[in-house]
């Protein structure tokens, strides 16, 4: 089973395959910029001049219907894509080979599931951090579009640079985005999947200190880079775009101070430790900062989006005790976790949704880096078919919570 890769996956809207079209089309270096509507439909199949006219305008920066803003107009009927975009489409596809590999089988598909899902074992509704790091980082994008009216803000310049400084903290210190992806790299290394994915690779006395300090988001990207260079992917280089130690402890600790020139680092008492940024400086890391978690949410709707939408398919998951696999997915149609079918009537179910997590028969395995799934009874006497399946039985599979014809071995198979 292999994962489609396109530009225009069905679960994109049209504005948005147009914008990857065009954004493939210039990685192809078909299309160069600043390009036209007429450019745009010699190089992007299945857009008219016309349908290209309207895109670039009605999402052109400054639109008048307030929508989201992808192009600049550099003259009349000449269009760049917007800064942010380039660079988090740039992150997408370093992200991609990740998300959606070519081969999610062969090193247990379940182990993918798990680094996508974060699976760490059962929680009650609102104990899922990552789901309110995001709600953090709506409510300060959402500022950050927002005309300050100068009666409360005297310094709206200022007041917008403070709060896009909340929202580089937010998102360099969220866990969610550095396990996925180690967690994801560990897949395609073949090391197995952990809910502490970085312990295995920290040093003795680390490992000895873990409990009390837990590991500094600078050595947890570290570990990013190395297990990124081990698998020949060069993931680990988004980081150095805008992941700034000195700059991430002077906002975390208040310590510094906005100028006419930039921001300004006292370093505590010790000035020798005081630096500064300059506002271009700072905008380009504060950028970079936004477009990495902006592909990151991305690639992983896309990735849920395409393994939701074989929700209802069973496909063999163990030949030997002949389980079956099927996905799970949400009300939006992204896979939200999985089921395997035993064949004397057990369940191996993990789901997480806004409710929570439902973890039925299956536990986290850290020492052996999997998951465990319960396969329930096994048969006294069994048969040939599997050891959970009398020989003079049959085999009884729950049905499936997408379909509800009756589930036989292969199932839908292996072919898409």
């Amino acid at each position: 089973m292999s994962v489609a890769k396109t530009p225009n996956a069905p679960f994109m809207t049209r504005y948005q395959q147009f914008y990857r079209s065009i954004d493939k089309a210039i990685m192809d270096e078909k299309l160069s910029e600043p390009f036209s509507a007429y450019d745009v439909e010699q190089c992007c199949d299945g857009f008219s001049v016309g349908e290209c006219r309207t895109y670039l305008s009605k999402y052109a920066r400054g639109n008048s219907g307030g929508r989201l803003e992808l192009f600049e107009r550099l003259a009349p009927g000449q269009y760049t894509r917007l800064r942010f975009y380039v660079k988090r489409d740039a992150y997408i596809d370093l992200f991609e080979p990740l998300f959606l590999p070519d081969d999610p089988v062969s090193n247990d598909i379940i182990k993918y599931f798990a680094a996508i899902l974060r699976v760490v074992g059962m929680e009650d509704k609102g104990w899922d951090p990552h789901a309110e790091s995001r709600k953090m980082l709506n409510d300060l994008n959402g500022f950050l579009k927002v005309e300050m009216p100068r009666q409360l803000f005297p310094e709206p310049d200022g007041t917008q640079w403070r709060l896009g400084l909340l929202l580089y903290t937010q998102i360099v210190e969220m866990d969610a985005p550095y396990e996925v992806l180690l967690n994801l790299l560990r897949f395609r290394l073949g090391d197995g999947y952990s809910p502490n994915p970085y312990f295995d690779y920290l040093s003795e006395p680390e490992k000895k200190s873990y409990r009390k300090r837990g590991i500094a988001t600078g050595r947890k990207i570290q570990i990013i880079k190395r297990l990124s260079d081990k698998a020949g992917l060069d993931v680990g280089s988004v980081f150095d775009d805008f992941y700034d130690n000195r700059l991430r402890n002077a906002i975390s600790h208040s310590d510094y101070i906005l100028t006419e020139e930039g921001f300004r680092c006292r370093g505590g008492t010790s000035v020798t430790r005081a630096f500064h940024i300059s506002f271009e400086e700072l905008d380009q890391i504060l950028t970079a900062a936004k477009a990495f978690i902006a592909a990151f949410f991305s690639i992983d709707h896309t990735a849920r989006g395409f393994w939701g939408g074989l929700a209802g398919r069973a496909v063999p998951y163990d030949e030997r005790y002949k389980g079956m696999m099927e996905v799970l997915s949400d009300n939006a149609g992204l896979m939200c976790g999985f089921k395997v079918h035993w064949p004397n009537g057990t369940d191996s179910t993990y789901r997480r949704t806004e409710n929570g997590v439902e973890m039925v028969n299956c536990a986290v395995a850290m020492q052996r880096g999997t998951l465990d799934l319960m396969v329930g009874s096994y048969a006294s006497e069994p048969g040939s078919f599997s050891p959970l399946v009398a020989k003079d039985g049959k085999p009884v599979y729950s049905p499936r919570e997408g379909n509800k014809r009756a589930l036989l071995w292969p199932g839908d198979g292996l072919k898409q």
